[in-house]
């Protein structure tokens, strides 16, 4: 699904670069509006069919996830977020632990298969069919680019250029999301393709990549972003302090959230495998053993 246009951030740019940034979003505009259209024409389509409408995934969760983009990125709201850092990492957290899981249990691609044109639609289930989908989308990957993302955005250079850069700071916002969506696309869709052990495996391991970024910025005695520093003094903040809180939001809340899912998993896994014994106990006596019974 495009982007929504709530992915823009709302602090000022001048010349080229609000030209630019204004460019996006008139594209990223049309393009949610030909998104939303496509959507809810394969909605309708789907509805019709009594087994198309367990195809059509949940809309009311797709709703929710735009919501919160739009919320935490293009509203009042969001432009108080950006003004000190730790809030702006609460706008990166809500992203991947909020409008991701919330838009990858959407499940919206069937919809908006079913709202293409067939002239479009089948040329695009041919291309869609020859990629190496299975490795480009599979878990390790979605867990490794989730990472990634979110190291390589927190690097001081890159997030300095988020915080200057309108268009950097659109695709800082598109990164967290997209990959977010995949990685919880393998734990919540209706397919769900992670169950049982390997699914507490990949949140388990979610736990310490965000447990040391939170730590390096967390614990230096100095800053590690000169331009949000410098922003931050200027609006008498102390930057240190303020890099500090960052680094607990980044810490705390997202590997509680991990913690707490991989734990909750881990107790349904064991709950079906406690539905299994009494099916074993149940089972007729081994021969073998029938006949040792009434030796003795």
């Amino acid at each position: 699904m495009p982007l929504p246009t709530a992915l823009l951030p709302l602090h000022a740019t001048t010349g080229e670069g609000a030209s630019a940034a204004l460019l996006l979003e008139v594209a990223l505009g049309v393009a949610t509006v030909l998104a939303a259209v496509v959507y809810l024409r394969g909605l309708a389509t789907l509805r019709r069919h009594p087994q198309g409408r367990r195809r059509a995934g949940r809309p009311w969760l797709l709703a929710a996830g735009v919501l919160v983009v739009v919320v935490f990125t293009a509203t009042p709201l969001a432009e108080l977020l950006e003004h000190r850092m730790w809030t702006h990492m609460t706008q990166h957290v809500v992203l991947i632990m909020v409008a991701g899981p919330l838009l990858a249990a959407s499940a919206p691609g069937t919809a908006l298969l079913a709202g293409l044109p067939p002239g479009v639609r089948r040329p695009l289930v041919r291309v869609v069919h020859h990629l190496p989908l299975t490795v480009v989308l599979s878990a390790p990957v979605a867990w490794l680019l989730q990472v990634a993302a979110m190291w390589i955005w927190h690097l001081p250079a890159a997030y300095d250029l988020a915080v200057e850069n309108e268009l950097a700071h659109v695709a800082e916002h598109a990164c967290f999301l997209l990959t977010a969506w995949l990685f919880w696309w393998h734990l919540l869709s209706p397919r769900r393709l992670l169950h049982g052990m390997p699914a507490v495996f990949y949140l388990a391991a979610s736990v310490p990549p965000g447990a040391a970024l939170g730590a390096v910025l967390t614990f230096p005695q100095h800053t590690l972003y000169p331009v949000q520093a410098h922003l931050a003094a200027e609006a008498g903040i102390d930057p240190l302090l303020d890099q500090r809180i960052a680094g607990l939001v980044m810490w705390v809340p997202l590997d509680f959230a991990y913690l707490v899912l991989a734990v909750v998993l881990f107790a349904r896994w064991l709950q079906s495998l406690e539905t299994r014994w009494p099916e074993e106990a149940a089972a007729p006596p081994v021969p073998e053993l029938a006949e040792l019974r009434k030796v003795r």
